[in-house]
């Protein structure tokens, strides 16, 4: 099933059109409305009818949403924890040693 290239809507085979560009692109469209609106130029993003994707909340590693930690106290505390954490690690990991793409290289010095 074709996706219309400005709505980004689904549709069935025998409805819209495609148009086929002579740099060898195929340009779909569910509807007049939509292939009228793309002449025009017009941005899909500012057009009202046109049904956006909503973005999903990207989950810190604790499981909390990044959006609801910023400014709470509870996001403050987290984030104090992540950077007591990192710096264990950096204090794990002895002077003489580094690690490039993956491999462990010591230094000789």
């Amino acid at each position: 099933m074709p996706v219309c290239s400005f709505c980004k809507k689904t549709y069935t085979t025998p409805r819209g059109l495609t148009v086929f560009q002579f740099d060898g692109k195929s340009v779909h469209f569910c509807s007049s409305k939509c292939r009228r609106n793309a002449a025009l130029k017009r941005d899909p993003k500012k057009t009202n009818w046109v049904k956006r994707i909503k973005k999903e909340k990207v989950v810190a590693p604790s499981g909390v949403p990044s959006d609801t930690q910023e400014g709470t106290s509870e996001g403050k505390k987290l984030a104090e924890k992540v950077e007591k954490k990192v710096e264990e690690k950096k204090k794990e990991v002895p002077t003489g040693v580094s690690f490039e793409k993956g491999k462990k290289v010591e230094k000789n010095n």
